[in-house]
């Protein structure tokens, strides 16, 4: 409408301008559409801050650059988003059309522009890319700097195996960056982490060809940021150079890399699957004769197998002056080529082993630095892979043990097993002391912990795990922990199992079962009962993963999570039963950046809870029912309360609930909003409202004759199926004075068995678009 023409001829970069600057400049959530075709524009600098924190950019079609590589040659960016909140890119493809700029410096040239990075984010919050392509790109295809909460999902990087720079996505100076479900393969590293950069987490990245997944280089200036907290999961490596790296140049600096888990990773073919290399020395050039500064320590290696291209499968090359400290390696099994023993090269390199290790055919090895050979010591503090296979006990049987109870140990990660602190594991004795003990002695590490509750069932009272704390912890749970049977014992704090003020927290596995069958007999028979528990909290919190647990019988809500930022569940399952009441699987309020993902939910209440407050919220994979459905709020019960913005629900099913998706508000005055929110890809199942919006939200009927004055807009529901117990599958009950607008249904069909579904709208406004049943009532 804005004068592009989608024939991948006609430059369409004023009209793409155009577009944004009436987005930005809208004070209300608004959608920058590209319609399916192919649209050839330039350099698109997208800049903020804009007048609403709630847009999206959604590409049906495909943008194509210049054919002449220098339009954007020398413009460092192609697409630029800058200084912008609440952005979600959805959809599309780049095209680069980078190969004629390949070949240019493949020829040797000197007349070659360096080329352009097709996709750049810098100095943004809160931005969310899905489902993007990005097709032969320049340079780079995705780069990441100066950001704060960045998701990518879902993307799709392709670029030839010998196209120069192309780097899938770089992550530099940023924290709280995301990347998932993923597919790369490109001419470099597949995904490069730059100094600058915490807390990210990568999972389910399938790489190749290309460098692998590499941290670095780094160390390339004196004062140079770090790299800290960084987890991949999930990922595969096919034919790849590298597969896991960690690189710095041998010169000089106070960079430093720490806190690193790699975690699942498959290598078929790949070159090089484990590598540290801290001589990186590119053509030799300044840097003869120096070591690294770069300090690396706490690098975990878990369950890492597959096939190497070359005989050397683990090589640690570690600077000799600041030697890697505190490696972990735990069931790694990597073999050469046709199932050939595989050799490991280690040098200035120090850590334990525990489970299945191959190689195990460790050859100490002799280092080339400039004609001279130089015998590496075997030694723990400069350890050689000998050091690392033998010299150690295992590390599990320390775990066990309790070992490191009294401080860091050589490796530099300290164990804290609470039955060491008195913990008994006969389910009756009070084992609160003890767990808190175990916390405070990790808490106070100065190296990465683990809080280690072995095989047993623990009896703990209310327990607070308070930080700030020095360190990375684990606090892994391989046993059962349960209520006092009398639910009396609970007392009012409203809290059972607390995490107050902790950063860089893992809590994986285990069982908390606070048998909370006989607290809810009480509440309903209307007797005299204590308020109740939340089973387990996360109070201003941040970088935390809750990994693995199972959450049963709450008294109420199972898990809530307040005043926090950066927060993952994965593989829940948090049962109670239907009639169990106010037991809400997760609530989330005043809180960025929350992640829940394949998990199961049956609950008495809602299965996730979305409170004031709340913003960047992504659930995916989760299994609903019974229970009363995902909802927003509700919302509005104060004046000037905050709302909830950026809330995706994708891959869900929901089965025999009350509700599906719902959106619920009070019927009084508020300033509160729900904005930018998106329903896809989701089945019901037997469910009495699959989608509901509820303006007239009011129990025991406290606000008669008001109505909501929560703003519901942009509103996305796509690809949703199944069947309704009740005749009105949607229903939009929206407020008289603050109507809901930017209402979507996209490809919506829900059916009532024997009966015709029937849609109802009240104060709603939006469109419907494919095919759409019951009948849209927009």
């Amino acid at each position: 409408k804005l004068g592009a023409k989608a024939d991948g001829r006609t430059d369409a970069t004023k009209a793409f301008m155009a577009a944004w600057s009436s987005t930005c400049g809208s004070t209300k959530p608004a959608t920058m559409y590209v319609p399916v075709g192919r649209y050839m524009v330039g350099g698109l600098n997208f800049n903020g801050p804009c007048r609403n924190g709630a847009i999206t950019v959604r590409i049906d079609g495909t943008l194509v650059a210049p054919s002449n590589y220098f339009v954007l040659g020398n413009a460092k960016f192609w697409l630029l988003f800058h200084g912008v909140q609440g952005v979600t890119i959805v959809g599309g493809t780049l095209d680069a059309q980078g190969a004629r700029l390949w070949a240019c410096k493949e020829s040797g040239s000197r007349n070659c522009p360096d080329g352009a990075t097709s996709l750049a984010i810098s100095n943004s919050n809160n931005v969310i890319v899905y489902g993007l392509s990005s097709v032969n790109s320049q340079m780079f295809h995705i780069a990441i700097n100066g950001c704060q909460n960045v998701r990518v999902l879902g993307a799709n990087v392709v670029a030839p195996w010998n196209s120069p720079n192309t780097d899938g996505i770089h992550v530099q100076l940023s924290t709280g960056v995301t990347i998932l479900n993923s597919k790369i393969g490109t001419g470099d590293d597949c995904v490069s982490i730059g100094p600058g950069a915490t807390n990210l987490w990568i999972e389910g990245v399938t790489c190749g060809p290309g460098h692998g997944i590499s941290i670095g280089s780094l160390g390339k200036d004196l004062n140079e940021q770090g790299v800290s907290n960084v987890t991949v999961k999930r990922t595969t490596f096919k034919g790849t150079d590298n597969g896991l790296r960690i690189k710095a140049w041998a010169r000089p600096s106070n960079g430093f890399v720490n806190g690193v888990l790699f975690q699942n990773a498959i290598m078929t073919n790949v070159e090089n699957p484990i590598v540290i290399d801290q001589n990186y020395c590119p053509g030799d050039k300044n840097c003869p004769r120096q070591v690294s500064g770069v300090k690396i320590s706490n690098v975990k290696y878990q369950d890492v197998h597959g096939t190497s291209a070359t005989k050397v499968a683990v090589k640690f090359d570690c600077s000799k002056k600041y030697p890697c400290r505190g490696i972990t390696m735990r069931d790694v099994n990597l073999v050469f080529k046709n199932q050939l023993p595989a050799s490991a090269y280690c040098v200035n390199a120090g850590g334990t082993t525990s489970g299945v290790m191959k190689p195990t055919s460790i050859e100490i090895v002799k280092i080339l630095i400039k004609k001279r050979f130089l015998q590496a010591k075997s030694i723990f503090h400069v350890a050689t892979c000998n050091t690392i296979s033998n010299s150690m006990k295992n590390s599990r049987d320390a775990r066990d043990s309790g070992a490191g109870r009294g401080g860091n140990g050589g490796s530099g990660h300290a164990s804290y097993n609470v039955v060491r602190f008195g913990a008994r594991a006969d389910g009756r004795t009070d084992s609160s002391q003890a767990f808190v003990k175990a916390w405070r002695a990790a808490c106070a590490s100065w190296s990465s912990s683990t809080v280690y509750i072995p095989r047993g069932v623990y009896m703990t009272k209310p327990v607070v795990f308070s930080g700030p704390c020095r360190s990375r912890i684990l606090f892994q749970i391989d046993g059962t922990l349960v209520a006092p049977p009398n639910y009396w014992d609970m007392g009012n704090s409203g809290f059972w199992i607390l995490f107050s003020k902790v950063s860089r927290l893992t809590v994986h596995g285990g069982v908390i079962d606070a048998r909370g069958a006989k607290f809810w007999a009480c509440r309903r028979s209307g007797g005299r009962c204590p308020p109740g528990v939340r089973s387990i909290s996360f109070l201003w919190s941040s970088n935390v993963v809750v990994s693995g647990l199972k959450s049963l019988y709450s008294q109420l809500i199972h898990v809530t999570v307040s005043n926090s930022n950066n927060i993952l569940f994965q593989h829940l399952n948090i049962i109670a039963p239907s009639r169990s009441p106010n037991t809400d699987g997760i609530i989330i309020q005043s809180s960025t950046g929350v992640t829940i993902r394949n998990s199961l939910f049956k609950t008495g209440d809602d299965c996730i809870a979305i409170g004031p407050g709340s913003k960047n919220i992504w659930m995916e994979k989760i299994a609903c029912g019974p229970g009363h459905g995902i909802s927003i709020g509700s919302l509005g019960n104060s004046l000037n309360e905050a709302g909830v913005q950026n809330v995706t629900v994708t891959n869900a099913i929901f089965t025999k609930t009350q509700n599906g998706v719902r959106i619920k508000s009070w019927a009084r005055d508020s300033k509160s909003y729900a904005k930018n929110v998106e329903f896809r890809n989701i089945v019901m199942r037997a469910v009495d409202n699959p989608i509901f919006i509820d303006q007239t939200y009011c129990p025991s009927n406290r606000c008669p004759r008001q109505t909501s004055g929560v703003e519901v807009s942009n509103v996305r529901y796509s690809n949703i199926k199944g069947t309704s117990t009740t005749v009105e599958a949607v229903k939009f009950e929206c407020s008289v004075s603050n109507p809901c607008r930017g209402i979507q249904m996209r490809n919506i069909r829900i059916t009532t068995p024997n009966r015709a579904t029937t849609s109802t709208c009240e104060n709603a406004h939006g469109w419907a678009s494919g095919q759409v049943w019951p009948r849209s009532c927009l």
